[in-house]
């Protein structure tokens, strides 16, 4: 680097280095080399008072010479700016850095020594300073805790508070899903933490169960199937004992844990009845001391309702509408059946407050997503309330397949969970709804008649394919069941649940019946009675026992509900259908009574 005049040369190669680490600068900044001020001073350990003056004396040149030059800098700065010369603006404000950066080296070098600071110091906070490193420290003491500033302890301690704080909040979440688990697989035993959250935590439960429809178009039949609304005043139904098929434990008090099983029994207050169509009614259920329900179910299954009516003791079954994500709750649709004395008491007398004997959840009928990647819900009338669970479990789990929810009914003024079901299809993209009307009034806009194969195809593309949940009486599903086999919906991926009309009582004596076949069957024996009888061709135990008297209760009748279980003791007997007996019932003899028809002299606990 060139001298300056009256310079002082720095010994060794020391001002040969600070030069070239002037030139690095002057490349990177656009500011001057420092000439030899600083390498001077970085050489000298200590100034002598020859050495002070000559050092004063080039501070004085630089600012004197940092300050012409931004008096020219700024001269050029505003003529560019007149004529609008971009060119000689840069220029004048490179040079007007350059003036700057002199003037500010000279009053550097000129305080450092008005304070006595040593000469390597000052060169060291200069170069600092104009390599934009560390903002220059007045005096050589560090400041704060080990050299940090207040407000570097200050941010610290937040981080420090803030990372304790996300793993307390880790730590909760772990133990909450830890929670959520033990819910879903229970170990054998054990009861889960007392809260509520939703069935199965995640888009798919385990497997539910049944339901029930009446026929499109036609007076349904003595189905078990209802829904849940509005009641007049109601005497409370004077039940004791639970209805059989279910555990005989104690219902579980009203705030304890919810049990992850669906053998309960016990007693749910009515918290709200909604009226759906003009024989329709909706039940919402709770727990008597509020909180969670004492009991889990999936989409699909039904419970069963017992109730002391005429000083007897009737069972009846009616799906469940409700989602089983509502812990807090949980709805029956029932509808008022002419001949029906429990739907009658339902619908007619019960009212809010009032308490009812109930069991289960029990039904196979079910369907949460883990099945199939679509699903088919068809169903009339009633029949359409374990559709309705499914649908709104699978809507609020944003289960990705597609859901047809075909539904027949006689007229808009049957129509069941009209709005509710409009809402889901709103709320779900995936959800396709298709209703059709048997006997429709003129302001009618959607599809009349029944449900037939031509609708069907036109209403559900690839229906062969999809897996079919078909729920309804007999009637109705054996004609629907041979539509979907010509369409070509295999056995495996058809589901279907059917609830059977009520049995009427027997002839009163004396009065005229038509003549029964004579019974050329196998001898029952019910021990528990101590009566025996032939049973007549296609006759089931069921039937036999009302014959006889013997009270074996019952619901459904079709073998789904599990209410007629009794145990044999001896014989065989054929079932069509056994779907509530588990393989315990099976190793012990239980049987299904209203399916049981013997093939040899059979003995039962009755």
């Amino acid at each position: 680097m060139p001298a300056a005049a009256g310079g002082v040369t720095a010994p060794g190669g020391a001002g040969d280095m600070m030069a070239g680490m002037g030139e690095m600068m002057k490349g990177m900044m656009g500011a001057p080399p420092p000439k030899e001020l600083y390498p001077t001073l970085m050489a000298l350990p200590s100034l002598t008072l020859e050495q002070r003056k000559q050092v004063e004396q080039q501070a004085g040149e630089r600012m004197h010479a940092g300050t012409t030059l931004m008096g020219q800098a700024l001269d050029t700065l505003k003529a560019g700016t007149r004529t609008g010369d971009y060119a000689a603006m840069h220029d004048a404000m490179t040079r007007l850095r350059e003036g700057a950066a002199q003037f500010d080296s000279g009053i550097a070098a000129r305080r450092a020594l008005a304070e006595g600071r040593a000469p390597r110091d000052v060169a060291l906070a200069w170069f600092k300073r104009e390599m934009s490193l560390v903002a220059p420290v007045v005096g050589d003491a560090p400041h704060g805790v080990r050299g940090l500033s207040p407000l570097h302890l200050f941010t610290m301690a937040l981080l420090v508070v803030f990372a304790f704080a996300m793993l307390a909040m880790y730590f909760f979440k772990m133990r909450r899903a830890a929670a959520l688990f033990g819910r879903i697989e229970p170990s054998a035993g054990s009861e889960p933490p007392g809260s509520s959250p939703p069935l199965g935590g995640g888009p798919g439960p385990s497997a539910p169960p049944g339901g029930k429809t009446p026929l499109i178009g036609t007076p349904p039949p003595t189905s078990l199937k209802p829904e849940a609304t509005p009641s007049a005043p109601a005497e409370k139904p004077a039940v004791s004992t639970p209805p059989p098929g279910v555990s005989s434990a104690p219902a579980t008090p009203p705030n304890a844990a919810a049990p992850l099983t669906a053998k309960w029994a016990g007693r749910l207050r009515v918290e709200r009845i909604v009226r759906e169509t003009p024989s329709v009614s909706t039940f919402r259920l709770c727990s008597l001391g509020g909180g969670p329900l004492p009991f889990t179910f999936t989409p699909g299954q039904f419970l069963n309702v017992a109730f002391g009516i005429g000083g007897a003791r009737m069972n009846r079954s009616y799906s469940i509408s409700s989602s089983p994500n509502e812990r807090d709750y949980v709805e029956l649709t029932v509808k008022r059946e002419e001949r029906g004395a429990v739907s009658r008491h339902m619908v007619d007398l019960l009212k809010v407050g009032d308490e009812i004997e109930a069991g289960g959840p029990v039904g196979k009928f079910t369907f949460t997503g883990t099945e199939a990647d679509s699903v088919v819900l068809i169903g009339a009338g009633v029949g359409i309330t374990p559709m309705m669970s499914i649908a709104r479990f699978l809507t609020e789990q944003s289960w990705p397949g597609d859901i047809f929810y075909v539904y027949g009914c006689r007229s808009p003024t049957d129509l069941i969970f009209g709005k509710a079901i409009a809402a889901l299809e709103l709320r779900n993209p995936k959800l396709h709804v298709i209703i059709t009307m048997s006997k429709p009034t003129p302001d009618w806009k959607g599809p009349r008649g029944r449900i037939t194969k031509e609708f069907l195809v036109g209403a559900v593309p690839d229906l062969a394919s999809r897996r079919v949940q078909l729920c309804g009486p007999p009637t109705m599903m054996d004609a629907i069941k041979e539509l979907l086999t010509e369409i070509g919906v295999t056995t495996e991926n058809l589901k279907t649940e059917a609830f059977g009309a009520v049995k009427p009582p027997p002839a009163t004596p004396g009065i005229s019946a038509r003549p029964t076949p004579a019974a050329t069957g196998p001898l029952v024996t019910f021990s528990a009675n101590n009566k025996s009888a032939k049973i007549r061709t296609d006759q089931t135990i069921l039937e036999l026992s009302e014959d006889l008297g013997i009270g074996i209760q019952f619901s459904c009748r079709v073998g789904t509900c599990g209410l007629c279980k009794v145990k044999m003791t001896a014989g065989e007997v054929d079932m069509a259908i056994d779907d509530a007996l588990d393989d315990d019932d099976r190793k012990t003899g239980v049987i299904l009574a209203c399916q049981a028809k013997p093939k040899t002299e059979v003995t039962v606990e009755a």
